[in-house]
């Protein structure tokens, strides 16, 4: 093998090398990022539920006889309600900010 072969084959391989490198660091970039977001969105949720749940603990302290309010606050707190064949229940609730609502 002549060294022009060897120069070759060993430029090949260091550019390999090179490639290599730089896909396994930009993995590990998007990955990074990934979780930074993983971790933000879990943080957001876990704001939203004390949100709401400082929203259920008032509306379960009021003594509320008008039916238009009760409606009203029910309203702020559940977003939908679905009932399945069997009497099986789902409630979806309103975990955003139910105090920056209209």
């Amino acid at each position: 093998m002549t060294n022009q072969i060897k120069n070759q084959n060993a430029e090949k391989f260091m550019e390999e090398l090179k490639r290599n490198f730089y896909e396994a660091e930009r993995n590990e970039i998007v990955k990074r990022n990934l979780l930074i977001v993983l971790f933000e969105a879990r943080q957001d949720l876990a704001e939203q539920l004390q949100v709401f749940k400082k929203e259920i603990e008032r509306f379960s302290t009021l003594d509320i006889d008008d039916v238009q309010v009760v409606k009203h606050v029910l309203k702020r707190l559940i977003q939908k309600i679905e009932v399945f064949e069997g009497g099986k229940i789902k409630i979806h609730y309103n975990l955003s900010n139910p105090l920056l609502q209209n």
